[in-house]
């Protein structure tokens, strides 16, 4: 199996053209602002606030399966020039990274999207900026463009992938801190990394709750091994996959927006009643 890691964007840029057929061009960690999004992104990007909510609301497995897309296999049936979103996020210490897998026959790429997928500080006069963002932080000492803080609706391409092409989508948790490590299902001690597929997490658990919205994939995520507090807003994105994907995947699928799903889910207080400590030590037990 052939094997293309896209670290920074001095390797991207050094890429053949040949590697380009079902994964990321070289500008995949180039960050655009989102006044430079298409403009279906930028017209409902108040609508997105919808899926952050609370910190440490609950969902129970009941309302996951009843809301949950079947992201196991997510392989595109039609080519599309694929776009990731930053909405917003409720992870406190955690800062965690965004990396994607993009897997089209016996080729495998991947990358690093996003290094630090905490809210930064300076966008905070962005409309509803608390509602999109619970925690967010200054930047560290000495950290490039793509692993500092985010403002809401910062978006990368990652290019166009063919269709047959199978996406995944990694949670590195709090890596920029040094990660968090826990036992596998082998026992092994490992990285948390978490992403759409429950059974291929070290955890064996599902980390990831999938929307469909206006033709967006929304991608909400939890971020503490064992499935934490299984709030599933830690961090959330929106993927633009193209609508006839989108489509695909809600064949047959009953997905609530935003508003039906935090009624449904009885939610509203959960976040005000509980503070949800953001420890490795907590982490890790």
């Amino acid at each position: 199996m052939k094997n293309s890691l896209f670290p920074n964007l001095l390797t991207a840029t050094a890429l053949v053209a040949g590697l380009w057929v079902s994964a990321a061009p070289a500008n995949a960690v180039n960050i655009q602002s989102r006044n430079e999004a298409p403009a279906d992104f930028k017209d409902n990007i108040q609508d997105f606030k919808d899926f952050v909510g609370k910190e440490s609301r609950y969902l129970s497995p009941e309302t996951i399966g009843a809301q949950k897309v079947d992201l196991s296999q997510l392989t595109l049936k039609y080519a599309h020039d694929t776009k990731v979103f930053f909405i917003g996020e409720t992870a406190g210490g955690y800062r965690n990274r965004l990396d994607f897998k993009a897997t089209y026959g016996d080729t495998v790429t991947t990358g690093k999207i996003f290094g630090d997928t905490s809210c930064s500080t300076k966008d905070s006069a962005f409309q509803n900026f608390k509602d999109f963002c619970a925690n967010p932080n200054d930047a560290l000492a000495n950290k490039t463009q793509q692993d500092s803080p985010l403002k809401i609706g910062d978006w990368v391409s990652l290019g166009k992938f063919q269709a047959g092409t199978t996406l995944d989508f990694l949670l590195h948790s709090n890596d920029i801190n040094g990660g968090i490590y826990g036992k596998n299902q082998q026992g092994t001690t490992v990285k948390g990394v978490f992403g759409l597929n429950e059974a291929t997490n070290p955890d064996g658990l599902q980390h990831v709750m999938t929307y469909v919205y206006k033709n967006f994939l929304v991608l909400g995520y939890e971020d503490l091994w064992g499935g934490g507090d299984k709030d599933y807003n830690d961090v959330v994105f929106a993927i633009d996959i193209g609508s006839r994907n989108a489509h695909e995947l809600t064949k047959g699928v009953s997905v609530p927006e935003p508003s039906a799903t935090l009624a449904l889910a009885g939610i509203g207080a959960i976040g005000l009643l509980k503070t949800r400590r953001r420890s490795l030590k907590k982490a890790n037990s």
